[in-house]
């Protein structure tokens, strides 16, 4: 049956087709495209190759040379003949698609050049011409897709088939040449396998995502096996297996060589304008200069099959440009730059780079930078023709931003924590992140409380470019309490009965080298929680106590609210509580200056030991003479109060009284223990000799 079909599946245009790469001894060109052959393959002409020969244990590959982009439709017509051997033969053809590269090449046997480690990932088409149980072959030779150097119909590796490969006869190693095709849709995400120009397979699968992990260019061929059994396999191509794409091409003025798939080497071209013969498959089209618009040529012709094709090809034509993309800075984040030439042309494109005071790699359209400079690139296509050139300028971008910060901070008993922040930034932008000396990360932004002493780094970044400069400050543990002398008290006396502490002290306190520390000091007695019996309560280390008791001395520092307290205890003494109920007044003085009864003071008649004088706190004394005259006295005006004295005889004057008789009124108060007062009144003879 003859039937017609478009070309939209007729869309590569590979630079196979316009290079010889002889560039590997398994690299073959018979005429323009370019094969690599791998293992038992040869070439016996006519774009033939035989994959296996008729002997057991071989494997064989053949590649071509350029990728094939899977983002577009593919249509690949090729004779295949799998020997005459149908009793005893083996093992089969598989059509491939990989991205491994162009030495790939599997097992043998049951393989059929496909099975290992080399192809993953893969596609196969297997035309399989051996039942092998094991792997869920049927008895008939089948078609079946596989991927990922699988050929087990039983495994998730799995894809379509198995099915017979034709229809009405099981056998095709009959000797006979038989037409395979294969066509891939990337829009419908299907592939199918025509057999003796029939549809035998489809497989819905999408080759880009699930096999080839979003990779579309793959390298296309064929492998074979044999084993135990074996036949002669061999694979023919036709000279432009892949066509012009529908979209192709070409600056104004230069030559392009357009092909179609004709197996006759013929087809007719509409219109014929600025083509080299056209009735040729691959007739040159040379647009003149000045047409900057697309030519749509149609061609038509015969398949194997008898089939009519007719393809479309849109020669655009367009004055070739270039760019370069990318980041203009070179910076602290990205201290290298990657670069991308890009065209209106498609490729393959071939690209040249060049720097001026400065470093580039680059690997076709992509360039790698990691110094300031100016670089170019030149783009050309179609061996070129057709030429374009781009420049690129990189600078660098290393600006910093500062931060003023403390030398030091403190942690204190009345601020156990602290936070760090910059006095000032050189920007509003700048961010700051803090760490500890050891790289932990204590968070950003321009604040951080610090729990413990140690070396804080603060990062001054700038945002625009990734640079930072670093300031280390010193946490310091400045919670040390005062040490504190407590000091003594001598137990309290009705002489004495304030006393003062002695030998409180504070030691000197100058963290980390600065200024001493200043103490608060305060009094507290125990018992009431007041400040009673102790002058001043606070500011001295020696205060006056004049009450038994225990005393807390606190000592504060002012600056760190660090402090400390001792207990003083203080304690009444024996003579504290005096009774003086048996005051005694003496009669007589002989003031006469002989060391004995000189003086005239009342004495304790119970408390011998006891001074009298030296237990009053009041001792209002006045003499009188025979007239009732106050010849002395040492109380003031009202005869209130006086202070405890001895009496050497004396007149108000100083002078001695003379010898005679005088009489004395005493008014006397103690306030050792209870109060206790009186008055005290008598004769007394002075006698002096």
């Amino acid at each position: 049956m003859e039937e017609t079909m478009s070309s939209g599946l007729k869309t590569l245009l590979l630079g196979g087709l316009i290079g010889v790469l002889m560039v590997s001894e398994n690299a073959y060109s018979q005429g323009e495209p370019v094969y690599y052959l791998n293992g038992s393959s040869t070439v016996i002409g006519e774009d033939c190759y035989q994959i296996t020969p008729a002997t057991n244990t071989q494997t064989g590959s053949v590649w071509y040379a350029d990728q094939v982009d899977l983002s577009q439709p593919l249509d690949l017509q090729f004779l295949l003949n799998l020997g005459n051997n149908d009793s005893n033969g083996a093992d089969g053809i598989c059509f491939v698609l990989q991205s491994v590269g162009t030495e790939a090449l599997g097992q043998s046997g049951g393989g059929i050049g496909f099975l290992g480690e080399d192809f993953q990932p893969a596609f196969a088409i297997e035309f399989d011409t051996y039942q092998n149980a094991d792997f869920g072959d049927p008895i008939g030779d089948h078609i079946a897709m596989v991927s990922n150097g699988s050929v087990n119909h039983l495994l998730g590796t799995a894809i379509a088939g198995p099915v017979q490969a034709d229809a009405f006869n099981p056998n095709i190693e009959d000797g006979e040449d038989h037409q395979g095709r294969v066509t891939w849709d990337p829009v419908d995400q299907v592939v199918r396998v025509y057999f003796d120009c029939e549809l035998r397979l489809e497989g819905f699968i999408d080759l880009v995502g699930d096999i080839f992990n979003g990779q579309n260019q793959v390298y296309f061929g064929f492998t074979a096996g044999t084993g135990g059994a074996n036949n002669l396999q061999t694979v023919c191509l036709e000279e432009n297996i892949l066509g012009s794409a529908e979209q192709s091409f070409v600056c104004p003025g230069a030559e392009l060589q357009l092909n179609v798939p004709s197996p006759s080497g013929a087809a007719t071209w509409s219109p014929g304008d600025y083509l080299s013969d056209s009735l040729s498959a691959s007739p040159v089209a040379t647009p003149p200069e000045g047409l900057t618009e697309p030519l749509i040529y149609v061609a038509q012709y015969q398949d194997n099959c008898g089939a009519d094709i007719v393809d479309t090809i849109q020669l655009n034509v367009e004055v070739m440009t270039a760019e370069v993309d990318g980041v203009t800075n070179l910076t602290c984040d990205e201290p290298v730059l990657n670069l991308s030439a890009t065209s209106n042309f498609p490729g393959p494109l071939e690209y040249n780079w060049s720097a001026t005071e400065g470093n580039i790699t680059f690997n076709g359209g992509q360039a790698t930078v990691d110094e300031a400079g100016s670089f170019d690139v030149l783009l050309s296509f179609g061996d070129g023709l057709c030429e374009a050139a781009a420049s690129f300028v990189v600078a660098y971008d290393t600006a910093t931003y500062t931060g003023e910060f403390p030398e030091a901070a403190y942690l204190t008993c009345d601020a156990p924590t602290v936070e760090l922040s910059p006095l000032s930034l050189s920007s509003a932008e700048a961010v700051v992140t803090w760490a500890t000396v050891f790289g932990e990360i204590l968070g950003a932004g321009p604040t951080v409380t610090a729990l413990e002493p140690g070396t804080y780094v603060a990062a001054v970044n700038n945002p625009n470019n990734g640079c930072s400069g670093s300031t280390e400050v010193e946490v310091f543990d400045a919670s040390e309490v005062p040490v504190i002398a407590a000091g003594t008290v001598e137990p309290l006396t009705c002489v004495n009965p304030g006393q003062p502490v002695v030998g409180a002290s504070v030691a000197d306190y100058a963290p980390f080298g600065g200024p001493g520390l200043t103490p608060v000091v305060s009094w507290t007695q125990t018992n009431t929680g007041t400040t009673m019996g102790v002058s001043p309560p606070n500011g001295s280390l020696g205060p006056i106590i004049n009450a038994a008791g225990d005393y807390q001395l606190v000592v504060e520092w002012a600056e760190t609210g660090c402090a400390d307290s001792v207990i003083v205890n203080v304690v009444e003494g024996e003579d504290f509580g005096v009774d003086i109920s048996s005051i005694t007044f003496p009669n007589i003085l002989t003031a006469d200056n002989n060391g004995k009864n000189d003086s005239w003071y009342p004495f304790l008649k119970d408390l011998p030991d006891v001074e009298a004088l030296s237990v009053l706190t009041n001792y209002a004394l006045r003499v009188y003479n025979r007239w009732g005259q106050v010849v002395f006295t040492n109380a003031g005006d009202g005869f209130a109060s006086g202070t405890p004295i001895r009496w050497y005889g004396n007149g108000g004057n100083g002078d001695p009284l003379t010898s005679g008789t005088y009489w004395y009124i005493v008014d006397y108060t103690s306030t050792c223990g209870d109060s206790q007062s009186g008055t005290a009144q008598g004769q007394i003879e002075i006698i002096r000799r």
